[in-house]
């Protein structure tokens, strides 16, 4: 028996694109040191992409049934030239173009839309340290 828990967890586990992309190119960037305006926390800020993984994942897991689908139709077409089959082939083109375009769309706004958010309470209202506000901040919450 198939236990769907199992599958989920097991593709919950394997990272997205967007998070090989931005091990690659984002996290070669330096922490700069910044201050939360909600609860004072100083230290460097967290780095969130934009979106879920949950939902890119479904977008590629789709693709690649679709592909698969779509190479069964391919070689059944070679042998029997039925029109549901040709119909089927057809479909899985479209639906298998369609979802590429949005795999690779959603997959490049992850990649590039990113916020930094505080890593005590989560808030993405984190500023420099070194800007006037954040040294206005820091004199009032972190000064003797």
């Amino acid at each position: 028996m198939i236990n769907i828990q199992v599958i989920l967890t097991k593709l919950r586990s394997i990272k997205t694109p967007s998070e090989y992309l931005a091990a690659c190119f984002h996290e070669k960037e330096a922490p700069k040191e910044s201050i939360c305006t909600a609860c004072a926390h100083v230290g460097p800020a967290t780095r969130q992409m934009f979106g879920r993984a949950d939902v890119e994942r479904a977008l590629w897991v789709i693709l690649l049934v679709l592909a698969v689908i779509y190479l069964v139709d391919m070689l059944v077409l070679k042998f029997l030239n039925v029109w549901i089959i040709r119909a089927a082939y057809k479909a899985t083109s479209i639906a298998g173009k369609i979802f590429l375009v949005a795999g690779i769309g959603y997959t490049l706004v992850r990649v590039s839309v990113r916020s930094n958010l505080c890593p005590t309470c989560g808030c993405t209202e984190v500023i420099p340290v070194d800007s006037p506000r954040g040294q206005k901040l820091m004199q009032q919450h972190h000064s003797k």
